[in-house]
């Protein structure tokens, strides 16, 4: 009996409109060093730039590669995988982060927004994969795991911040006492 491969990614690389990183997650030791990814890199997005990949995916199959990309105002996002991989998935990958990131972002993922949301855009990609395995391709879904954890965020936040105050508050109150016993 055969056993079916679970699809998966190879990388996911995010570039700015001059080709350079916003970010990039490789998987499964893709290339050996930073060297030969940013060399992958810039030969994708010399490749990519003069296409229009605004409203759809493109495929583009390079250096042993399926690469499906897309623009969005001056961010260039980029899902790669084996070249074995079906191109259909990974064009689910691709636009299943971008709806949810226009979702999270109230907006259209470009370049200032995503570096103010840094945060928001990581755990995006650690929701839809873990360790190139896809775990969810479903916006809505990811969208509200996002959400869940920014909730958690939040909660934990206030919860360190009501702490803080109370211990700012209770040393304070000490240091009144001695003061007060000491004159």
């Amino acid at each position: 009996m055969q056993t079916a491969e679970i699809p998966s990614v190879a990388a996911v690389v995010m570039l700015d409109g001059e080709g350079k990183r916003i970010v990039v997650r490789y998987f499964n030791s893709t290339f050996s060093d930073s060297k030969e990814e940013m060399a992958f890199e810039k030969k994708l997005y010399d490749k990519t730039a003069r296409t229009n990949a605004k409203n759809e995916a493109e495929i583009i199959l390079m250096d042993g590669y399926v690469t499906v990309y897309r623009n969005s105002s001056d961010v260039w996002m980029y899902v790669v995988g084996a070249q074995t991989e079906n191109e259909l998935v990974l064009v689910n990958v691709l636009s299943a982060l971008h709806e949810a990131l226009t979702t999270l972002l109230r907006a259209p993922p470009d370049k200032r927004v995503l570096l103010d949301n840094f945060d928001t855009l990581l755990i995006t990609i650690d929701e839809m994969l873990d360790v190139g395995m896809i775990l969810e391709t479903d916006a809505a879904a990811i969208v509200n795991r996002v959400g869940m954890k920014a909730a958690d965020g939040a909660t934990a936040a206030t919860e360190q911040t009501v702490e803080g105050s109370l211990n700012t508050m209770f040393a304070s109150a000490r240091e009144s006492l001695a003061r007060s016993l000491l004159k």
